[in-house]
């Protein structure tokens, strides 16, 4: 075996342990290797730097993270503590700190977009009944796929009307057009139109940030063949709005940009609040570009994350 061959295979036995969850026995069975042979390739990875393990303390005051990672990015950052409310898992701790902050800061008349997503509808089913008069919700970008993928895209702005007594406003679109000239006539229709004006004017923006590994939601949703997911793999950290960047927060492909639907990355310079909500150390690279290009002036995340940016660098 020469050493390219030997790093390609401990590249994928340590993507099914790490990420995929698989143990060494499944592992060894679905490679039809053995069990010390998976081992071995496992160490492997890690002797070599293919792998890089990090213990998180979770005794380490969330308070002091805040503060830390705060003056780091120029930004409110959120740290939630552990089991917050109750919840025993990080994304659900997240969603019901992020929906009581909502709680706290919409005032009357505000108009409120959002992204779509498990996390995004982490927060919207946390929230409770609101009397806030005149308050809108809108949706930020395309919310229509043409897989049996759920994006809870629906669901999320239909619960955040309900909160709100009112009328959600949809955006019944392909999150990305097969081409530039028919997104552009589709947006041209009164209706549409209306939609993307509001989303644009809304003064709080609540999204999160997607991945670029191959279980991305975005990935799964029959927009892209594998050759543009490569390359989307080779130049981004991540997507937010369905907008991919790279490490520094800039886009990666202006012709892909041209052709998805919804709210501007600039725009969301503008709002009053526009909050990234987290969890997870998979999206380290993605919160940090978001971060650092100020895309956000608010942000949620759980324990992990926090930790992990601290030491973040970017390479």
């Amino acid at each position: 075996m020469t050493d390219e061959e030997k790093i390609k295979q401990s590249l994928l036995v340590a993507h099914l342990y790490y990420e995929e969850n698989m143990g060494q026995a499944a592992i060894a069975k679905k490679l039809n290797l053995s069990r010390p042979t998976i081992s071995r390739l496992l160490r492997s990875a890690r002797d070599s730097g293919l792998v890089k393990i990090q213990i998180f303390n979770p005794l380490l005051n969330a308070d002091e993270l805040s503060q830390q990672l705060s003056k780091k990015y120029g930004a409110k950052i959120m740290v939630v503590p552990s089991n917050f409310n109750g919840e025993t898992l990080s994304i659900n701790s997240v969603g019901a700190y992020t929906a009581d902050f909502l709680t706290k800061i919409v005032r009357p008349d505000d108009i409120i977009g959002i992204g779509w997503g498990k996390t995004i509808h982490s927060v919207t089913t946390r929230m409770e009944n609101q009397e806030v008069p005149g308050v809108q919700v809108v949706q930020l970008k395309g919310s229509v796929n043409f897989e049996n993928e759920r994006t809870y895209a629906y669901e999320s702005i239909n619960e955040l009307g309900r909160v709100y007594h009112t009328q959600p406003q949809y955006l019944p679109l392909p999150t990305i057009f097969d081409n530039q000239v028919t997104k552009e006539m589709v947006e041209q229709d009164r209706f549409i139109k209306a939609v993307l004006d509001c989303g644009k004017k809304a003064n709080i923006a609540i999204f999160s940030v997607g991945t670029v590994r191959k279980s991305a939601l975005l990935f799964q949703l029959g927009y892209f063949d594998e050759g543009q997911k490569e390359n989307l793999q080779d130049h981004a950290v991540g997507d937010i709005v369905s907008r991919f960047i790279n490490k520094d927060g800039e886009l990666v492909d202006e012709k892909l940009n041209e052709r998805t639907v919804g709210i501007q990355l600039s725009d969301l310079k503008e709002k009053r609040y526009s909050i990234l909500v987290a969890s997870g150390v998979a999206k380290l690279a993605g919160v940090n570009a978001v971060l650092t290009a100020g895309y956000a002036n608010h942000a949620v995340i759980d324990l992990a994350l926090a930790q992990a940016l601290i030491d973040y660098e970017r390479v």
